[in-house]
Formats: C-alpha cells, structure tokens, sequence
C-alpha cells in the first residue's frame, strides 16, 4: 500500500490499523461509516479514507486543510462516543474478569505460539493495548514481523 497503484482490501486495511496504532474511519457517499476500531484508548488516532465505487480507497482531509505535510486531525463527535461506550463495556468486563490490566498467562503463551514471537514481555504489553483479544494480537504481529521483514529486503 505504501505505492501508488498498489491493491488494498479489508486484510490490509486491519494490518495497518494494527501496524500504526491507529482505528480506521470509512466513509462512503450516501451511507454510513464503518470503523476499523482495534484501539479503544482515547488517545487512539483515528485515520480517515473515503471509498469509492468499491474499488478504491482515498485520504480524507477536512477542506480548511492546507494539504501541507500530514493531514489535520478530524474530530468527529460519534468517533469519540463510540470510544467512550467501548471503554465503559470493557471497563464492565474487565471488573468482571478480574482486574484491568492483568493479561492472563494463558493469552500471552497462546498469542506467543501463534504469532512466533518469543518476546513475553512484547507480547503482554501488545496484549494490554488491543485490550486482551488474542486474535488481535496476534495479527498485529504478525503483521509488525511482515513491515520488519519487507524494511530488510529492501535495505
């Protein structure tokens, strides 16, 4: 994706969420957005694309943009509702499972398996930030070792 011309689905979309840290926000014309939300702590940025005629994604940049350097920050408030209700059904859970911010042993031996990565302590910390989900983690790194690999090569 990092060229012009390069195909992206819904999988590379997800990769690069998880790759920059970021949630995803998509708009299309006439319809709803749809989220790519990996990351529910607040201070998540939120990456705006626009979709076109199913068959392309463009940035989105607010139109007092000045197009110099990195887009602005679009601040959109059902973006940070749907944060806040995310965090308050975690926060339940995670009272109900024990304490916040305990990664259980079993997660990190099950995420260390399925992404290769033998580093526990990455693991745990990778954990805590896609708030316990597994599947997430793993895919995160396996994503991050797929941006580390391709950096080699082409070095």
């Amino acid at each position: 994706m990092e060229t012009d011309g390069t195909w992206a689905g819904h999988m590379e979309l997800q990769a690069a969420s998880l790759v920059t840290h970021s949630n995803i926000c998509i708009h299309r014309h006439m319809s709803p957005r749809w989220y790519i939300r990996n990351f529910d702590y607040h201070e998540a940025r939120m990456i705006h694309l626009s979709y076109h005629d199913g068959e392309h994604y463009n940035g989105v940049r607010l139109k007092e943009d000045s197009c110099i350097g990195s887009a602005r920050p679009i601040i959109i408030k059902a973006d940070a509702d749907i944060s806040a209700a995310s965090i308050q059904s975690k926060t339940v859970t995670s009272k109900l499972k024990g304490a916040a911010g305990i990664i259980n042993a079993g997660s990190i031996k099950l995420v260390m398996a399925g992404s290769g990565c033998e580093n526990s302590e990455k693991v745990e910390e990778v954990l805590l930030q896609v708030g316990g989900d597994v599947d997430a983690a793993i895919e995160f790194l396996i994503a991050e070792q797929g941006t580390e690999e391709y950096s080699v090569k082409k070095q």
